[in-house]
């Protein structure tokens, strides 16, 4: 009988800690970030169906399909789970560059390239979702940089849609090849710096593949 008790209270306990690995508090700022963004996908549909760009009108639809299957898979996340605030300013900046989008848009040249980045670092979400043992959305990736044969060079980096904004969003603590930060699934920009010396920000998907949580990037050194 003593044995069946002690089974009895450890499976209690084997819940109980489960529960608390799994359950996190909700993230109450989500809701509102995905809603809000919705809408300005839904006022983009207007002005884009009148472009004679038929890669803008693809890439609208793309990320439109896209943003329909995520935003459901997150929302269940963080209910489950929880999502990090990181995770969630990513999205927030999304969703800034989309509004952005709309009211800048008769002058705004880059459209298409904003919406297709747009739509590869939601694809890394989800798909980064996928591969992960428990299909969280918690998962973060750690990036290592290397710069090949020279060493010391400053990693810096920003979100791929904030390609030709003067924005340094992204400092590793460490110089190459000793540099190691840990990202929120998405679509980026990278680029290296010594003194003078300016690297070309390359674009790369930090995303899980087969459960795998680490990448490394080598990004080419500045002459």
């Amino acid at each position: 009988m003593k044995n069946l008790y002690n089974g009895i209270l450890l499976s209690y306990i084997f819940v109980f800690v489960s529960s608390c690995g799994i359950y996190a508090p909700k993230n109450k700022e989500l809701t509102l970030v995905l809603s809000q963004t919705q809408q300005t996908i839904t006022s983009l549909k207007d002005k884009i169906a009148t472009s004679n760009e038929e890669e803008l009108k693809d890439a609208y639809t793309k990320l439109s399909e896209k943003s329909a299957v995520l935003f459901p898979v997150l929302e269940d996340c963080n209910d489950k789970y929880g999502l990090t605030p990181e995770y969630v300013a990513t999205l927030q900046e999304t969703e800034k560059t989309l509004r952005r989008l709309v009211k800048e848009y008769p002058t705004m040249s880059n459209k298409a390239f904003v919406l297709n980045a747009i739509y590869q670092d939601y694809d890394a979400k989800l798909q980064t979702i996928k591969n992960t043992a428990a299909n969280n959305a918690t998962t973060k990736i750690k990036v290592t940089v290397n710069s090949n044969e020279e060493e010391g060079f400053f990693v810096f980096g920003k979100l791929s849609y904030e390609q030709g904004q003067d924005i340094k969003r992204f400092r590793f603590n460490q110089p190459t090849q000793n540099a190691i930060q840990d990202f929120v699934p998405g679509y980026y920009l990278f680029w290296l710096e010594k003194e003078d010396r300016v690297g070309e920000p390359e674009l790369h998907l930090i995303m899980s593949n087969s459960g795998e949580e680490e990448k490394q990037l080598v990004l080419k050194a500045p002459k």
